[in-house]
């Protein structure tokens, strides 16, 4: 499998950058700031690194390059313990007709992170289009100014669905107890997953059917962050690095048959001084995404 896989690096803790130092002396040969090419062997495959563009300070942009670089090989190691996993995965809290009932009206991304998903989500929605948004609830992470022909959403609660004044149809559907969904084939344009795919017991199966009800050359997208309910992820889902996690995602999209695969991260923008979180991090949430075309 192949797949084009982008990182986005504003700021970087140093130590996050403690690559071994054979890895970080042929980084170095690139030049801090300049732009060529990188192969590093790594078993059980081979790691491109490129740099597009330099920042101002070239020290700041060196140490983005030695993180994008040592998340890859991080990821490539990780993937051994993918090997033999397969649904329906387990979790420690599997009754969600109980978990859901109760509304929870919550952001699970700082306003910072908020702000540049609305900004990312826009790069997919246009307003002829239909689009599902899955396992949705109070926000479905589009654009102030940006209203889809159709926003159906399906998701588990009917307060959250209806604090959600983008949506156009609300369903209520329990993916892990049913998996197909109720749509007929080729009827979107879009599928929006946002923040949820570490709590699907069967996304495998959930993304063939989201394949189906996809219109031929029709995007799904998934994207999620580093924080979760517990009681609700699957297993491994929590004892995976984040860069793993991309690995994990793409290969279910791999599986159930789309095309023309993509990545995308993006860390290290500042926290939001009023966050709630700023003691703990200064780093504002990061963000991942993973897409195909069906």
């Amino acid at each position: 499998m192949t797949h084009r896989d982008r990182h986005w690096f504003a700021g970087v803790d140093p130590l996050e950058s403690d690559l071994p130092p054979a890895f970080a002396a042929e980084l170095a040969k690139v030049g801090a700031g300049g732009t060529a090419p990188l192969v590093a062997a790594h078993s059980p495959g081979r790691l491109e690194a490129r740099i597009l563009s330099a920042a101002e300070t070239p020290a700041r942009g060196y140490l983005a390059m030695l993180a994008a670089l040592k998340h890859g090989i991080a990821r490539q190691a990780d993937l051994a313990a993918l090997e033999g996993l397969g649904e329906p995965y387990a979790r420690p809290h599997a009754d969600d007709a109980a978990f859901y009932a109760q509304p929870r009206l919550v952001d699970h991304l700082d306003a910072t992170a908020l702000a540049q998903w609305r900004a990312f989500t826009a790069r997919f929605v246009r307003s002829d289009f239909a689009v599902l948004d899955l396992m949705a609830s109070h926000d479905s992470h589009l654009a102030e100014d940006m209203q889809p022909a159709r926003l159906i959403g399906l998701g588990m609660n009917a307060v959250e669905l209806e604090h959600n004044p983008k949506l156009t149809a609300r369903l209520i559907h329990d993916l892990n107890s049913e998996p197909a969904l109720p749509f007929a084939a080729g009827e979107f344009d879009l599928a929006l997953c946002a923040l949820s795919i570490e709590y699907l017991i069967r996304p495998e199966a959930v993304l063939r059917e989201v394949r189906r009800v996809l219109k031929p050359g029709g995007i799904c997208v998934v994207s999620f962050s580093e924080r979760w309910f517990p009681p609700k992820a699957v297993d491994p889902w929590p004892k995976l690095a984040p860069f793993a996690r991309v690995a994990w995602v793409l290969r279910h999209f791999h599986r159930s048959g789309f095309r023309d695969l993509h990545s995308e991260s993006l860390r290290g923008l500042p926290r939001p001084p009023d966050d709630k979180y700023i003691a703990q991090t200064k780093f504002s949430d990061p963000l991942y995404a993973v897409w195909g075309t069906a």
